[in-house]
């Protein structure tokens, strides 16, 4: 049964926010620490705290100074993070073994500052995680080189409950044993949570007073589901390009290979019989299509700057690219002819497959009976952008795609995603024989070995966050326009389905800032630097509800064409605008209308 949110409710929870402001408050349902009352347990005694089935595998004091991350090749950019003096704990929880006769535990990574602010902080995954990484608090943007552990938050992070495998299909294996998919979709999060509570308070003899949950893609996907299926368990989330209906994205991400493949079928000899997918668009073509995007929509928000901000108001027409006469690759008789035409089309035009594949692949699959599985996008000018286009076709110039499409999601999609699942490592011989609107019911689909699908176990899509909206609890999203992931369309469905259920009320419970020319998380031509996390604290502790948040274009990020640049990102549906003085690369210049 759910409960509605009414006014009344609506006041109380006001008036709790406001008494929280101002005092702080005890998290909920966090055991009491063993030992003796009020006595703190030093970090080499925490095994006697930890709740029944859990067992802890490490157990240590960490001196203040850089650890190298897990998972993070030595030596490259972003590999090392600094860290305070902490005690770091690591477990394992539920150990059992599956049905496909291998061992599973819910692993996890805490570590607990000297100097703790009193806040925890729950580190989001990504991917289908499988990985055990380190739990220093990373936070939503780009180019952040602090951390939450710095900040004095204790952190946790979890494998969601399995490890990857060797092998191009062993990071989705985990797909094959039911309880593994449970653990990775919801279960896993909550196990996490509770125990680490329960050693957080045993080793400082108080209980958190704030718990946050940050995260991106799946961690963003993460955060949501955290909110509505265990609303008490944090105060705040932050969600960013959520990847909260995964499975369907899956499909859609397998569409467009399957759409890429003509393209690149066109442009270049096929391999071992299959097109080189890399080949669909070339990096001239991509900045051909971005430029163009500019030129009919750059100007919807009053200022031609290189950013399209008012992007609900972009009808871009890739028909305008379309080459002509001679130059299109439909004029050819045989492929042949075709790949000639491509190779001779001038720098200013398309080819009529091209555009076709823009246009459908931009305005999302359809099932057997014709309606949307997923969602349309919007054209942007951070397109061409590497960190676009390493996910729709990547750079591999043989037939093996090196796309995440391909290696990311179509491995998730056929064994994690599907019921039943198909076992394979040949993922782009399964998109390219994938029939989208029959197969993509698999998602939904479940049997005797599979009781829940993936639509019911991954996917937190309700509008209904009565419960976390009760006692204050504040959502944020961000999503960056130009993500080849997860459309940003999706999330603004998403806060519609939200003030579809609380109207105006929404505002009070959850806040969407979208980035024009941000890719996934990160990256891309935008301004992708901002402290979300900040945002989010001064909501829930001081009352302070973020209008606008200064977002700033990194200097090392090569995508940049104006580094140093400042613009706010507005709490959606309102949209930055010049006031019509002052730098137009400093925020100062723009108001939120």
């Amino acid at each position: 049964m759910h409960l509605s949110w009414r006014p009344v409710a609506l006041a109380a929870f006001v008036a709790a926010a406001g008494l929280a402001a101002g005092c702080g408050s005890v998290d909920r349902g966090v055991p009491v620490p063993q030992g003796r009352a009020g006595t703190p347990l030093a970090c080499a005694g925490l095994a006697s705290a930890v709740p029944a089935g859990t067992r802890l595998t490490l157990s240590e004091s960490v001196p203040a100074g850089e650890i190298q991350l897990t998972g993070v090749q030595p030596g490259a950019p972003g590999s090392k993070a600094p860290v305070p003096a902490h005690c770091h704990v690591q477990g394992k929880i539920d150990e059992r073994t599956g049905i496909d006769g291998k061992p599973y535990a819910i692993g996890f990574d805490l570590r607990m500052p000297t100097a703790w602010n009193g806040r925890f902080f729950f580190q989001g995954g990504g991917g289908t995680d499988g990985t055990l990484r380190d739990a220093v608090g990373q936070l939503t943007g780009g180019g952040n080189t602090g951390n939450a552990l710095l900040q004095g938050y204790a952190v946790v992070f979890t494998d969601t409950g399995h490890l990857d495998e060797p092998g191009a299909d062993g990071p989705y294996r985990f797909g094959l044993d039911p309880q593994a998919r449970l653990d990775n979709g919801y279960n896993s999060m909550a196990q996490t949570g509770r125990v680490a509570k329960a050693l957080i308070a045993a080793h400082y003899a108080k209980a958190p007073e704030r718990s946050y949950f940050v995260g991106c893609s799946n961690g963003g996907r993460q955060a949501m589901m955290m909110a509505q299926r265990y609303p008490d368990m944090f105060d705040g989330v932050i969600a960013s390009a959520p990847a909260y209906r995964v499975p369907l994205a899956s499909v859609q991400a397998v569409y467009d290979t399957q759409l890429y493949a003509k393209a690149a079928a066109e442009n270049a000899p096929l391999v071992g019989g299959r097109p080189v997918l890399s080949a669909a668009f070339s990096p001239a073509d991509m900045k051909l299509l971005t430029t163009e995007v500019l030129n009919q929509c750059d100007a919807l928000d009053g200022l031609k700057d290189g950013i399209v901000d008012n992007w609900p108001a972009c009808g871009f027409r890739p028909e305008a690219l379309r080459c002509t006469g001679a130059k299109t690759a439909e004029t050819a008789k045989t492929a042949k002819m075709a790949r000639t035409a491509q190779t001779t089309k001038t720098a200013q035009c398309l080819t009529g497959t091209q555009v076709d594949v823009l246009a459908k692949s931009f305005a999302g699959p359809k099932d057997a009976n014709g309606r949307a599985i997923y969602s349309d996008w919007p054209f942007d000018a951070g397109l061409h952008s590497a960190e676009w286009t390493r996910w729709k076709f990547g750079d591999a110039p043989g037939a093996a795609p090196n796309a995440r499409n391909i290696t990311l999601m179509t491995g998730a999609l056929a064994m994690v995603f599907s019921t039943p699942p198909t076992v394979t490592a040949d993922f782009y011989g399964h998109a390219l024989g994938y029939d989208v609107a029959r197969d993509s019911a698999k998602v939904s689909a479940v049997d005797a070995a599979f009781p829940q699908s993936a639509m019911q176990w991954e996917v937190p899509d309700s509008p209904d966050v009565d419960a976390f909206a009760r006692h204050g609890g504040k959502m944020l999203f961000f999503h960056g326009v130009s993500d080849p992931v997860f459309s940003v369309k999706d999330t603004v469905r998403y806060l519609g389905l939200l003030r579809e259920r609380y109207g105006e009320r929404t505002d009070a419970v959850a806040r969407l800032f979208t980035v024009p020319n941000m890719a996934h998380c990160s990256g891309g031509p935008a301004t992708d630097q901002y402290d979300g996390l900040s945002a989010l604290v001064n909501w829930v502790e001081k009352g302070r509800p973020p209008e606008r948040i200064v977002a700033r274009a990194r200097p090392e990020n090569r995508d940049v064409t104006t580094p140093g640049r400042t613009r706010p990102l507005c709490a959606w549906p309102k949209q930055p605008r010049y006031k019509g003085s002052g730098s137009i690369d400093d925020a100062a210049s723009f108001g939120c209308n």
